[in-house]
């Protein structure tokens, strides 16, 4: 009996998430009301997730369109929600804007349904990073229907804002006594114009830097981590301007460096807590290394430099009734079980072991 109480007592604190943030129950049945009844003890660590570029190109719109003309991408992150809900804060960078309805369109400006970002928070995102160089591909209304939606979910954002007084808010993340300031930024929009009335945060050391000292001085973070958009596509080293930057990061005492747009992985820095680039978590781009990539989490304790983590993972493109799917599959699920035939496995295992390599000597998430 003892035995039976300690396993439930410890699958609990794998599966059950306490305080802030919310969360809403997906369509699976995560746990039981038994669990959920549960209360844990305040951990001495904050567990931060994240997840590259959400790509929405027109085959994706197509593969979730259902046969009542809604839009389902709930199938997309099934084998991929356990590591996000299992976390404190999941943070992805969603690199594309939301239409109320269509026409929606894929690369070079995207416009995607809310039903995106609806499966996005019933899988366990937390926070959407949105300053990259696709949010204003559709001006002005595709920035405010895209943080109307985010607002409506519960979602929250950083980086794009609909005016310059939400802007100045830094956004925090407050859980078991941890106080972490979340920055986002981005080299550019594409060449597009910031809508008048509303603000992209662009890569700016001086801004940054007030955003850093404001975190600290007036909302007294314990830790600050910036999600920047930055680096060359399809290259798997960092450039240059990446890593003079992560050097001003550094001296700023900014603890971590997440980087998202190259739409491959690139290497992660234990020593210097930088990863340069996460690569793509799900798109239409099937050439190898773009198949795929890096989450990380990111583990905060009290005393203690964070610690980061890699999860590989690839995107399963079956056909089925007629049509393309898309699903995120982690390392730690086995391809064989959720009915990957060989060719397809081969391809998984390969694409794994590509970006543990790219990855370097750091460890793997372990569910």
């Amino acid at each position: 009996m003892v035995l039976k109480i300690s396993l439930l007592v410890l699958a609990a604190a794998c599966c059950l998430s306490c305080g802030e943030p919310p969360r809403k129950r997906p369509l699976h049945d995560r746990h039981s009301s038994l669990l959920d009844s549960i209360v844990l003890r305040p951990r001495e660590e904050l567990t931060l997730v994240f997840s590259g570029d959400v790509m929405q190109h027109l085959p994706q719109v197509m593969a979730a369109l259902r046969k009542d003309g809604t839009y389902d991408y709930s199938d997309c992150f099934r084998y991929i929600w356990p590591f996000w809900e299992e976390a404190d804060w999941a943070i992805v960078n969603l690199e594309t804007t939301l239409a109320e309805r269509g026409p929606y369109s894929g690369y070079p400006r995207f416009a995607s349904p809310k039903a995106l970002a609806e499966a996005l928070h019933e899988a366990g995102v937390d926070v959407a990073a949105l300053a990259n160089n696709h949010c204003c591909d559709r001006g002005r209304v595709g920035i405010r229907t895209t943080v109307r939606t985010l607002d409506s979910l519960g979602v929250r954002y950083a980086g794009v804002y609909v005016d310059s007084l939400q802007a100045r808010n830094v956004l925090m993340l407050t859980k078991n006594g941890f106080r972490v300031a979340l920055l986002n930024a981005t080299y550019g929009t594409n060449g597009l114009p910031v809508p008048q009335g509303t603000v992209v945060h662009a890569i700016d050391t001086v801004r940054m830097a007030e955003e850093v000292r404001r975190a600290r001085r007036d909302s007294a973070a314990t830790h600050v981590v910036l999600f920047v958009h930055w680096g060359e596509e399809y290259q798997r080293q960092p450039n240059r301007d990446q890593r003079q930057l992560a050097e001003w990061c550094e001296r700023q005492g900014i603890d971590a460096v997440i980087g998202s747009h190259p739409h491959v992985a690139q290497p992660v820095d234990t020593a210097r807590r930088v990863v340069w680039s996460l690569g793509n978590l799900v798109s239409n781009q099937r050439n190898r290394f773009q198949d795929g990539g890096l989450s990380v989490r990111l583990r905060i304790g009290r005393g203690r430099r964070p610690e980061i983590e890699v999860l590989p993972y690839w995107v399963w493109c079956p056909t089925e009734e007629g049509r393309r799917r898309y699903y995120v599959v982690p390392s730690y699920v086995p391809g064989p079980e959720i009915g990957m035939d060989s060719l397809a496995n081969r391809t998984f295992e390969r694409a794994l072991e590509d970006n543990r390599r790219v990855a370097g000597a750091v460890n793997e998430v372990r569910l």
